[in-house]
């Protein structure tokens, strides 16, 4: 079947912001990777095909970590371009399901975790070994003789170094101290130099250190000669042959295969096997140690029962034999049990440790295997949190989409990151490997249920009603002058109106209702009666609503005047009731709610003041406009 147009401009919609994204990615994970070990490279005198190798290996171990974001961010920016351009209203129009919508996208994302895992089990292996064999390089490397001023430089070995100046030019070094531990720091020289230049031979094996006009202190090593244990010499000129080889090291065959991230998952179940039949070896080498200790020690208890009940059979107490010996005796018996304690609880530890870092290496091959998987998923994953938050938000851009993208990704490399360290230390089983999945797949199943149904979730009005609900934010009236207006308002009526509305305005506030801390009980158990707060919002807005037909613009800035009543503080916080109770049974949340009431009442009874103060302007200038 022939692709629709449709889905040829999804698709294509998507491949360019998913092209950019997993280069936007890719690149921030690399300059974690830069921060990481720029300690390490700087120094070291790598040249640019060395650092290209370096960063193109690293890059291909890190395509995994950055394809579940980029198809994150491209699929959350994608949608919410289709939202805020009406496109996606212009589908769903047209009778095509959000899941039709998404179905090229989603098709896509299904190819892409197949070439994801893939490219782990066959790619990231091969790559890693490379990047291991780099990495062990790069910390065997000595580093170039780049001395700073003013720092104690501590890259030659055997060597501290001291440079108040530098001429970086002629390369000479001025006003230099050297302290020269080659033969331990008991034996420590202090050279101290007026000036100093540095060379490497050509073979770059060596290092040529030339001083001039200087000092050297130093202690003897024979202390009695001359009775003189310390030394100083005066020299023009000195010069000192160091060994500095500054070659690149290979990294051992065995430290790189031991790594679990450089084999593809036969060769970590293989190793998993071998390491699982080597663990159960030496546990049954610690159980037949153990046995024979065991039997051994029955054996001499046995003895030395036979020994107590020949004791007691005279009447003789050990403690009482204990107690006569002489000190010297109890001295040597405290001394010979306290060894044997030690030095089987010294076995029994260094055991143990061995026992739980086999396992432990067991644990992280396992780690490595899951990740394989798990990564995969997460493509699949990331693509149903961001096309259904892309259609619900329906902003595009770099600004909402990157933000939810981050805040997404930080959830699941949390969790992914705490799973795999509670399982690797034996704190949980292996479903701590799978808990960023089971975290997030139910978010993204959430999402898409939501964007399908076409949910407000996440709009801006109903993230503000719910905070103004809640936490009573402010809201302001938008009372606008209307161009055509079929029936004048009643003058006489609104007056009688705002003179009801101001007399119960000023009698509500100096209610108890809004006076006080709220009473507990009938805010949860029994009704709070708002019924005089209620008549007097409902007779407010019919008066809004009433000179809201005003052609007289003074009218309609006075009616912005008045405050939107949230009278909905005062009253008990849940539609239904078994809610009210059960939140007053648990006292600690009942009083949190209270604080709520309390709070909204000292609100409620300011609105009251502006109500009354605000009607009685209104009624003045009625008055007037009347005469």
């Amino acid at each position: 079947m022939r692709p629709k147009r449709l889905d040829i401009f999804i698709l294509k919609s998507f491949l360019l912001l998913f092209v950019a994204a997993f280069a936007i990615c890719l690149f921030v994970l690399l300059m974690n990777v830069l921060w990481r070990y720029a300690e390490d490279i700087i120094g070291k005198g790598l040249d640019f095909a060395f650092l290209a190798k370096f960063f193109w290996e690293f890059a291909l171990t890190l395509v995994p970590e950055a394809l579940p974001l980029a198809v994150l961010m491209a699929s959350l920016i994608t949608f919410g371009n289709f939202g805020e351009r009406l496109e996606l209203l212009a589908m769903k129009t047209s009778g095509i399901p959000l899941l039709r919508i998404m179905r090229p996208v989603m098709i896509f994302s299904i190819i892409l975790a197949g070439v994801s895992f893939y490219f782990q089990n066959v790619t990231v292996p091969h790559a890693a070994k490379n990047l291991y064999s780099l990495i062990f390089s790069i910390n065997e490397k000595n580093p170039e003789l780049e001395i700073p001023e003013r720092v104690f430089y501590n890259q030659i070995q055997g060597f501290n170094m001291y440079v108040r100046h530098k001429n970086f030019d002629s390369g000479m070094l001025y006003d230099v101290t050297i302290y020269d531990h080659r033969d331990g720091y008991e034996n420590l020289n202090v050279i101290v130099s007026d000036s100093a230049y540095m060379e490497t031979t050509a073979d770059k094996h060596h290092l040529y250190l030339h001083l001039f006009s200087g000092e050297q202190f130093g202690q003897e090593k024979d202390i009695d000669s001359e009775g003189k244990p310390y030394r100083r010499e005066g020299f023009r000129e000195k010069h000192i042959l160091l060994e500095f080889n500054s070659d690149m090291k290979e990294a051992p065959e065995g430290l790189v295969s031991s790594q679990a991230m450089s084999k593809n998952m036969n060769e970590i179940k293989h190793t998993i096997d071998s390491l699982s039949n080597n663990q159960d070896s030496i546990g049954l080498g610690n159980m037949s140690e153990f046995r024979a200790t065991a039997m051994v020690t029955y054996r001499m208890m046995k003895a030395d029962s036979a020994a107590f009940e020949k004791l007691a059979s005279k009447h003789i107490s050990a403690d009482s034999v204990f107690a006569v010996s002489s000190r010297n005796a109890q001295v040597d018996i405290k001394n010979t049990m306290r060894n044997k304690i030690q030095t089987q609880s010294s076995d029994l530890a260094i055991k143990s440790s061995n026992m739980y870092y086999g396992d432990k290496t067991i644990r992280k091959h396992w780690i490595q295997w899951m990740k394989k998987i798990t990564n995969s998923l997460s493509i699949l994953i990331f693509f149903f949190i961001g096309a259904p938050l892309g259609a619900i938000i329906r902003k595009g851009g770099l600004g909402v989409p990157v933000i939810v993208s981050v805040f997404t990704f930080i959830l699941f490399y949390i969790t992914s990151v705490s799973g795999d360290k509670m399982y690797r230390e034996g704190e949980w089983s292996i479903v701590g490997c799978w808990f960023s999945v089971m975290v997030l797949t139910p978010l993204s199943v959430f999402f898409t249920v939501k964007a399908n149904g076409d949910s407000t979730l996440f709009q801006f009005d109903v993230i503000t009603e719910f905070f103004r609900y809640w936490f009573g934010t402010k809201v302001s009236r938008h009372v606008t002058r209307k161009d055509v207006v079929i029936d004048d308002p009643d003058r006489s009526a609104c007056l009688d109106s705002l003179v009801s509305i101001k007399e119960s305005s000023e009698r509500l506030e100096r209610s108890s209702l809004l006076n006080g801390i709220p009473n507990y009980r009938a805010l949860f158990f029994g009704q709070v009666d708002s019924s005089d707060l209620s008549g007097l919002n409902d007779e407010l807005e019919n008066l809004v609503t009433e000179l809201g037909n005003s052609r007289d613009r003074m009218v309609i800035e006075m009616l912005n005047g008045f405050p939107i009543l949230q009278i909905h503080g005062v009253q008990p916080p849940f539609a239904k009731t078994w809610c009210n109770r059960l939140t007053g049974i648990f006292f600690p949340i009942g009083i949190l709610f209270e604080i709520r009431a309390w709070l909204f009442a000292r609100k409620l009874k300011r609105q009251m003041r502006k109500t009354s103060e605000n009607a009685n302007k209104l009624i003045d200038y009625i008055t007037d406009s009347n005469k």
